[in-house]
């Protein structure tokens, strides 16, 4: 009978040892899930993080390339006034007319090297290049040849009177145009019909770029023989465009070209046919540099 109590006792005892052992493992099993889970979770906000580093670098890259160039404008400017300046000593003083032009010409010159400079302080995002070598308005024509030789299909239109404009304005109207063109063919694809409109006003311009991205993804998918996924242009569709933020690194370095100069980028989705996006400059003739007081 002893034997048999000290069996069951023995018994047991294993039974509760085995029993702390398992509860144990339980729970150093549960932690090792939690720790797993912990790590897992800070490895993906290390991820998060360091695409938002990467995202911010990128992003800093753009602001000190537009401060680099705005910086090129001032120094532009100050060379074009310091020439002016000197050639100032060379008029007879007896010449009051002459003299007073050149001061006039001076005074504006020094007021657009301080607006530009005040831009370089306040702008964000572009590339650095010699004034003299910048793209101008004149030069959209070999921008539209490039572009049309990636694939796309432009139609050019220019209403009203155009007038001169500085050359960092016009730098900026025509950097909107290169990035809008580059989306249209990024995400419109070969074979994107793309209507680029420049409408002047008496002090403004308005640029508009509007292409059927959409409708020639539809197009290429017919001549494939795989036309099954063509978007439904719905009421619905219709209402999230009107309300849709067009966001991201391009959109936003447009916009912040277009408010150096006191103007907006508006954008939108057009359902079942592309993309459209305006930006408009309506006091675009004073935004003059020495290019233009002379």
């Amino acid at each position: 009978m002893a034997e048999w109590e000290t069996s069951t006792l023995v018994f047991a005892g294993i039974s509760a040892v085995l029993l702390i052992l398992l509860v144990l493992c339980a729970v150093l099993w549960r932690r090792s899930v939690a720790e797993a889970a912990r790590v897992r979770a800070d490895a993906a906000d290390i991820t998060d993080d360091r695409a938002r580093m990467r995202l911010n670098i990128a992003e800093m890259g753009d602001h000190l390339r537009i401060v680099h160039e705005q910086q090129a404008v001032v120094a532009h400017d100050l060379v074009t006034l310091v020439s002016k300046a000197e050639s100032a000593a060379f008029v007879t003083a007896s010449d009051a007319a002459a003299l007073s032009r050149h001061s006039d010409s001076i005074i504006a010159m020094a007021r657009t090297a301080l607006t530009d400079l005040r831009r370089a302080m306040s702008v964000s995002l572009q590339g650095f290049e010699s004034v003299a070598a910048w793209p101008t308005l004149e030069t959209v024509a070999e921008l539209f040849a490039e572009r049309e030789k990636d694939g796309l299909v432009i139609d050019f239109r220019e209403t009203g009177e155009r007038f001169p404009v500085s050359a960092s304005a016009e730098l900026a109207v025509y950097r909107i145009l290169h990035e809008a063109l580059d989306n249209a063919r990024r995400h419109g694809g070969a074979g994107t019909e793309v209507d680029v409109a420049f409408v002047w006003s008496a002090d403004g311009l308005t640029l508009k770029i509007e292409d059927d991205g959409v409708r020639a993804e539809v197009r290429r998918q017919i001549a494939a023989g795989t036309a099954t996924d063509i978007e439904q242009v719905t009421i619905e569709s219709d209402q999230r465009a009107l309300v849709d933020d067009t966001t991201g690194r391009g959109m936003s370095e447009m916009r912040a070209r277009a408010a150096a100069f006191d103007g907006v980028v508006v954008s939108q989705h057009v359902p079942g046919v592309g993309f459209s996006l305006t930006a408009s400059f309506p006091t675009l003739r004073f935004a003059l540099d020495p290019k233009i007081s002379e």
